[in-house]
């Protein structure tokens, strides 16, 4: 389980940039995120944007909360990667679905896990201005960790709670199962970009998948071919005996890119 927890405080607020319409403005101060498969909490800075880009390239999914209105527009101006191709799983859809609007992730985590946040975005600006910069990151990944046993107590039980001000207290389903992107989707952006993939593939024989690094040379219906890295070889894979797959950060080339180059 590769997906990634994120969370963001900004540099400004709304009102220091002409409202909603120019969330590009808002700039980026901490992004705040949590890694299942190192359980590894980290608040990544403006100078960290490169790591940042390794992490979020290398996941199947981001998960947060109203991170598709909010997180991923704010922080897109300032990564060089494309935020576009990457599942999200927004934990305000479901909720804002059934209530017809949206509500904070305070007023769910309190009503749901008995917890609170530990402050306020526009409290962070200060604080950020201020030089309490660890303040800042501390109150982000609180966020982040808030989001995450949110996201688990809700994939868990199917539903979260919450209080409005005319319904009173209600407990609302979710579906939060992490969004699977096709195998295939993520071979052809790999050799579009040409960077390799790390895949978890069912080998005949063997009852666990073996996970390989593999440059992605040519895909067909059923199959892809490409050189695998533990093999040192050259070798083909189904498709369809593919469990996992994501990006890796290191490029290669193929025989025609070099040939081009060399025109």
């Amino acid at each position: 389980m590769k997906e990634v927890v994120i969370d963001i405080e900004t540099e400004k607020e709304f009102r220091e940039v002409g409202g909603k319409d120019n969330m590009h403005l808002l700039g980026v101060t901490v992004v705040g995120t949590y890694r299942y498969d190192t359980n590894e909490y980290y608040a990544f800075e403006k100078e960290e944007s490169k790591n940042l880009e390794v992490l979020l390239s290398q996941t199947p999914c981001i998960i947060g909360f109203n991170v598709k209105h909010f997180d991923i527009p704010v922080l897109a101006p300032h990564v060089s990667i494309d935020l576009s191709v990457i599942p999200v799983l927004d934990l305000m859809d479901d909720v804002e679905r059934h209530l017809g609007f949206r509500v904070s992730l305070d007023n769910l985590c309190h009503m749901t896990l008995r917890k609170r946040k530990s402050g306020m975005g526009l409290e962070a600006i200060s604080w950020w201005r201020n030089g309490e910069k660890e303040k800042v990151k501390e109150y982000c990944l609180n966020d982040v960790l808030l989001t995450k046993e949110l996201y688990e107590f809700g994939r868990q039980h199917g539903f979260v709670i919450c209080e409005t001000r005319d319904r009173g207290v209600q407990r609302i389903p979710v579906n939060w199962a992490a969004p699977v992107i096709a195998p295939k989707r993520v071979l052809e952006d790999a050799l579009g970009k040409r960077l390799t993939v790390e895949i978890e593939y069912r080998e005949e024989k063997r009852s666990e998948p073996i996970k390989h690094k593999v440059e992605v040379h040519s895909i067909g219906q059923d199959v892809f071919e490409g050189f695998c890295h533990i093999k040192q070889a050259k070798r083909s894979f189904r498709i369809a005996q593919i469990t996992g797959v994501a990006l890796t950060n290191e490029s290669y080339q193929l025989v025609h890119d070099v040939q081009r180059s060399l025109i």
